[in-house]
C-alpha cells in the first residue's frame, strides 16, 4: 500500500493541481425576478452554462422572493450574502443545467425540513436528455425521472453545511433539523451533459449558481511561503504553521471538500470523512504554496 503512495508522490513530484479554477460566472437571486417562463433559459450571465426550470404554472411559476435575515455563506471564494431566492410553485419542479465544458458547479440553496432531495446526471436513455426545452416540457417533475433508474446516474455532491459528500436520488432529505438550512452543494460536471436538481414533493429554494472550469496541473510557485504536513495521513493531518492560515482541502479536479482556520496551537485537521486518494491543501488567501496530501 505504502509503495503505491510513494509511486503516486513520485509521479506528482514537482507539480500541483491549480485549484483556483477559472470562474465562468456566478449568478445570485435578487428577489425581484418576475415570472420566469418554463422551458426558457434563465438569464444568469454565466458563460457556457444553460439553466432552465420545469415549473409550468403560468400564473405563479418560478419568481423571485426576498429572504430577509438569510445568513452569509462563504464557500470556495464565493460569498453568498444575497437575502433572496427564486422558487417555483409546483411540487417536484426542478432546475436543469447543461455546461459546455468540464468543470465544477456550486448550487447555493435554502433547504426546508424533510424535503427529498435529488441531484441527477441524465443518461442518454432519458428522453430529450440533450434538449432542455423538450425535457423540461415533457418530463416536468423530478418524480417523472427518478422513478426510472435507467434515466440517470448519481453524481457525488459535497454539502458545505456538514462537509460531507453523498448522492441524492430523491428519496432522502438533505435537511432533517426542523429549521431552514442554508448550504452550498458542489459537484463535478462533464461537458454537454444535463444535470437536474430539486426536491420531490416540494420546491427547491435557489439562492444562486456558480460555475467554474478546473485549470488542471500547474507548476509550484517558488516565491510563496510554505507549511508542512505528513504524508500519507489517515484520520487526521497536522499542519505545521507559524501563523493562522485558512486552508482548504481539494480533490484532484478542484472541488473544495473541507476548510478550516489552523494556527500553531490548533493545527489538527479532521480528514476521517475523506476516502483514500490524492488531495491538495491550499491556503485560501493564496500566500502559501499548495501542498499534496495523500490519504490512506
Amino acid at each position: 500500500m505504502k509503495k503505491n503512495y510513494k509511486k503516486m508522490l513520485s509521479i506528482l513530484c514537482g507539480v500541483l493541481i491549480s485549484v483556483s479554477a477559472f470562474a465562468q460566472g456566478t449568478w445570485k437571486a435578487t428577489g425581484t425576478e418576475v415570472l420566469m417562463p418554463v422551458s426558457t433559459a434563465i438569464t444568469t450571465g454565466i458563460t457556457g452554462l444553460t439553466v432552465m426550470h420545469s415549473d409550468a404554472d403560468a400564473t405563479t411559476g418560478v419568481i423571485g422572493k426576498t429572504d430577509t435575515g438569510a445568513p452569509t455563506v462563504t464557500y470556495d471564494g464565493v460569498t453568498w450574502d444575497n437575502e433572496a431566492i427564486i422558487q417555483g410553485s409546483t411540487n417536484g419542479m426542478y432546475y436543469a443545467l447543461r455546461p459546455t465544458s468540464n468543470g465544477v458547479i456550486q448550487v447555493s440553496g435554502k433547504m426546508g425540513n424533510n424535503k427529498a432531495t435529488f441531484f441527477l446526471q441524465l443518461t442518454t436513455d432519458c428522453p430529450d436528455n440533450a434538449d432542455l426545452v423538450a425535457l423540461t416540457t415533457n418530463l416536468s417533475t423530478g418524480g417523472a425521472i427518478t422513478g426510472t433508474p435507467a434515466y440517470f446516474t448519481l453524481p457525488q455532491v459535497f454539502n458545505s453545511s456538514d462537509n460531507t459528500t453523498n448522492t441524492w436520488d430523491g428519496t432522502v432529505s438533505l435537511n432533517t433539523t426542523g429549521a431552514n438550512l442554508y448550504t452550498v452543494m458542489t459537484f463535478n460536471v462533464t461537458a454537454n451533459t444535463t444535470y437536474l436538481f430539486g426536491v420531490n414533493g416540494s420546491k427547491f429554494m435557489l439562492r444562486g449558481i456558480s460555475y467554474k472550469l478546473s485549470t488542471g496541473i500547474a507548476p509550484l510557485s517558488a516565491n510563496k511561503k510554505s507549511f508542512s504536513l505528513q504524508n500519507p495521513a489517515k484520520g487526521n493531518v497536522i499542519l505545521k504553521v507559524n501563523e493562522s492560515v485558512k486552508i482548504g482541502i481539494y480533490n484532484t479536479v478542484g472541488v473544495l471538500l473541507s476548510q478550516k482556520l489552523v494556527s500553531p496551537t490548533d493545527n489538527n485537521v479532521d480528514i476521517s470523512r475523506l476516502v483514500s486518494g490524492v488531495y491538495f491543501v491550499k491556503d485560501m488567501n493564496n500566500a502559501y504554496k499548495t501542498q499534496k496530501l495523500i490519504i490512506e
